[in-house]
């Protein structure tokens, strides 16, 4: 039997979510966002995974699967009814800008848990599309290509034959509810003759999604990402090393925000600086994974932590 406190925090959850309902449909007059409409699950937002890239969501629709085996090549499509701007959540910041996102879910199928989660972040001008498509193996470069929360669980599971989902939703809050998704879609994972393939795929993973080549001495793709703190923090810790860059860069637009435990939506970001430098007359480059844990009480992510990745020689330019 649920406790008093228990009960009262489900009805002050509920409670904000009519609120937070109320104010999507009135629509916020501060916000320069589409106004948001009720949704039908897997009506109003679709998907459909495959084991073979296709153009567009028409085209891969009848090749849907709902059984993946160790190492199988995945994409996943979105089809918006109408503008994705409808869908999305509008997160308003302190200095009056917006953030447009959408919260996805890694978990057992028909489980109300999650095994962790990972935000997708939008631009103002992404708000028009219809549809979209992820790579989840092999992986791509650019914004909204790829979804590492899928290959980061896939690659830690066991042998067996394990019924998995991914869920979408614009509720940040928990608990989640029945009509908190947008759109839910479930596959079996065939690891009954035991797993290796996805696991050894990581470092293949990591590569596609920083610069579309498996060669490491391709640059990782510029992105638009340039965040103040971050820099000052990956500059201190080139300064450590006794590195000099020449130049710093961030692979990617947005930071990738995730969390492992079931009932948080953040609980790290990181992105990946790339630094450019030389030493004695050979120049070489490096990359540099920058986390920052975030703190719920104050509502902000906290010092950054940096990993330094090995020195990769490229020509001088």
């Amino acid at each position: 039997m649920r406790t008093i406190e228990e009960r009262t925090q489900q009805k002050t959850e509920e409670v904000r979510r009519v609120e937070e309902e109320k104010r999507r449909l009135e629509g916020d007059p501060k916000s320069s966002a589409p106004v948001i409409k009720p949704s039908v699950m897997n009506v109003d937002v679709q998907l459909v995974l495959t084991k073979l890239e296709y153009k567009d969501f028409a085209a891969a629709k009848p090749f849907n699967v709902t059984r993946i085996a160790d190492g199988d090549p995945l994409w996943l499509y979105f089809k918006f009814n109408g503008k994705l701007g409808n869908w999305v959540h509008t997160m308003r910041n302190p200095d009056g800008t917006e953030r447009y996102l959408l919260f996805v879910e890694f978990g057992p199928q028909g489980d109300v848990t999650a095994k962790s989660h990972q935000l997708i972040e939008f631009r103002k001008d992404d708000l028009n599309m219809t549809e979209m498509k992820m790579s989840l193996v092999p992986g791509k470069a650019g914004n909204n290509k790829a979804l590492e929360i899928f290959i980061k669980n896939i690659a830690a599971s066991k042998p067996g034959l394990w019924n998995n989902e991914l869920r979408v939703s614009r509720n940040e809050g928990f608990p989640r509810g029945a009509n908190d998704y947008l759109a839910k879609i479930g596959f079996a994972c065939d690891f009954s003759r035991g797993i290796s393939k996805y696991p050894a795929m990581l470092p293949a993973y990591r590569s596609m999604v920083l610069r579309d080549s498996l060669d490491e001495r391709v640059l990782p793709v510029e992105g638009k990402l340039d965040d103040t703190l971050a820099r000052a923090s990956l500059a201190g810790k080139l300064a450590e090393a006794g590195i000099v860059p020449s130049r710093m860069y961030f692979a990617g637009d947005n930071w990738l925000e995730y969390s492992d435990q079931p009932i948080s939506v953040r609980q790290y970001r990181k992105t990946t600086g790339v630094f450019l430098y030389q030493k004695d007359g050979t120049c070489f480059y490096g990359t540099a994974d920058i986390v920052q844990p975030f703190d719920s009480m104050n509502n902000a992510f906290g010092d950054a932590s940096v990993t330094l990745g090995k020195p990769i020689l490229i020509a001088c330019q």
